[in-house]
């Protein structure tokens, strides 16, 4: 449930790589998002996508700009405090695995932290438990399939308790019977939890989950809305496949309702 509380505030944030271009990969970004909102960031390639995750998690710092995670604002001292806050999924989950079993894995950043053996045992079984990775405990993360995989990096992430999870094309390597477990499994954590998802995607499927959607190009945000608004004026984006649908239906005259329509609305009507 989406609270009144804005965890993440983005004001004027600019990045170079390189200060001896003058090319901006972000230019005066700004939003904000609402503790236990979904948000989907979307966009071509090198729109600026990614390197507004990592800066959103201190991996890089901004030439100008002001990034504040739940209160606090991101700095070179602060960012060890606020990656507890907020924790970054990779697209290859393996760029993430530490530790010879899932459960060290798991329990790595708690070691580095100090937390108390009992405490720490306790902590990864839940986060275990969450992402449904429990009866692989002892198991070779090597040894896992890709969609297992990326379960326990995101139980990883879980572990630190944060109220922010970053998805950064977490899910581009996986089937799409995975990709859809786990986008169930996030939804199922939303609302445990009130975690807040930012989603960064190609995946229109998935952005289409989301409370809203950031719309990138050339390192600037041009939308900020719903799907179903996105969807409805951007032609450069291609719906999501229950729009897609709706459409195909209305072009061969079926009596399909004449608005933009999510999953569960289009199952609901096919079901009628």
């Amino acid at each position: 449930m989406v609270a009144d509380k804005t965890i993440i505030e983005v004001d004027n944030l600019t990045f170079r790589y390189d200060l001896r271009k003058k090319k901006q990969i972000l230019s005066a970004i700004s939003f904000s998002v609402k503790q236990g909102e979904w948000i989907a960031v979307v966009g071509d390639n090198g729109s600026g996508k990614s390197t507004l995750a990592r800066l959103l998690v201190g991996l890089l710092e901004p030439e100008n700009g002001t990034i504040t995670i739940d209160g606090i604002q991101l700095n070179e001292e602060t960012k060890w405090d606020i990656r507890k806050k907020i924790g970054l999924v990779f697209q290859n989950p393996e760029n993430q695995f530490i530790g010879t079993t899932v459960q060290d894995d798991v329990a790595f950043g708690l070691e580095n932290n100090n937390t108390p053996y009992n405490e720490m045992k306790q902590i990864v079984e839940e986060a275990l438990q969450l992402v449904e990775m429990d009866m692989y405990w002892d198991q070779d993360p090597s040894r896992l399939s890709g969609g297992q995989k990326q379960r326990v990096a995101i139980a990883g992430i879980l572990a630190f308790k944060p109220n922010v999870i970053i998805l950064d094309e977490a899910f581009v390597m996986l089937d799409p019977k995975s990709r859809n477990q786990l986008l169930s499994t996030l939804k199922q954590l939303r609302e445990k939890r009130n975690i807040t998802i930012i989603s960064v995607t190609h995946d229109m499927n998935e952005a289409a989950i989301a409370d809203r959607i950031l719309v990138m190009d050339d390192g600037t945000i041009i939308q900020d809305s719903t799907p179903e608004a996105v969807f409805k004026t951007n032609q450069q984006l291609a719906a999501p496949f229950p729009e897609q649908l709706r459409r195909k239906l209305a072009e061969s005259g079926s009596n399909v309702p004449q608005t933009y329509m999510t999953e569960d609305e289009m199952v609901r009507w096919l079901c009628k």
